[in-house]
């Protein structure tokens, strides 16, 4: 991250573990999905006619700054596109970067969960702080371990099949190539968790604080998501009070759901 102040280190950095749980669920003609993190907490309504997408509703209960909300009709405009479960496939559809990129991913999350069979579905991302910058990032789907990263929170460092992969450009192309099915689905999940979770190497709480009149990321993010568009960054002022902190309390999150 690149912020538009200069960064107020976190005090218990090194102590915590950034977590992500996604649940989704089938319900007759549409999907339900919740996401919540230490940053943000939201849900969304699919509704499908089985092969299209014919609405989606959403409802942030808690995001990082002001201008998240208005990303919920941006989604609106994805209505009578078909359902795929390839996240490639569903990122065609409109540029990403005009979206709020988790709800974005979560109804593209959503869309997959509607071509199931399966009632519902639960990704829990699990990211301790780094020790000597080196940490182990793990993702299980539905309680089961599907992959468990060495990483220095920029790319994989083991195992040694995916050694090397990056984090911030190009990891799309690069993770299809090396898997599919639920483990190519559960690899990007797993990769915006471990983007995310940098955001714990900062009081963010503090800094919005100290400047609750300035957008909190620099110009340099200009066009990187709804937010941030080049006509709205002015106004992407931050939110107070959302930092939420579930080391020690994983069964708190989606309590909302």
């Amino acid at each position: 991250m690149t912020f538009s102040q200069p960064p107020i280190p976190h005090p218990e950095y090194g102590s915590r573990v950034f977590r992500r749980r996604i649940r989704l669920e089938n319900h007759d003609a549409a999907v339900i999905a919740g996401l919540e993190d230490n940053l943000h907490a939201c849900r969304l309504w699919l509704h499908h006619d089985g092969s299209r997408i014919v609405a989606v509703e959403a409802e942030w209960l808690r995001q990082p700054n002001r201008n998240c909300g208005g990303a919920i009709a941006q989604l609106g405009l994805l209505a009578g596109h078909e359902l795929t479960a390839s996240r490639a496939a569903f990122r065609a559809h409109d540029d990403p970067r005009r979206h709020c990129t988790h709800l974005h991913d979560l109804l593209g999350l959503a869309c997959a969960q509607a071509l199931r069979a399966t009632p519902r579905r639960e990704f829990d991302v699990t990211v301790p702080d780094p020790r000597d910058g080196v940490t182990v990032a793990e993702i299980r789907v539905d309680g089961r371990l599907l992959h468990r990263w060495r990483t220095d929170l920029q790319q994989i460092l083991d195992p040694e099949e995916a050694r090397g992969g990056t984090f911030f450009r190009g990891f799309g192309p690069w993770s299809a190539a090396r898997w599919s099915g639920d483990a190519l689905e559960a690899a990007a999940v797993l990769q915006m968790g471990i983007i995310i979770s940098g955001s714990q190497r900062v009081d963010l709480d503090a800094m919005r604080r100290l400047r609750p009149d300035v957008p909190l990321l620099s110009r340099e993010r200009v066009n990187a998501c709804y937010a941030y568009q080049a006509e709205r960054i002015d106004t992407a002022l931050p939110t107070q009070g959302t930092v939420r902190d579930f080391t020690d309390c994983p069964e708190a999150m989606l309590a909302f759901t």
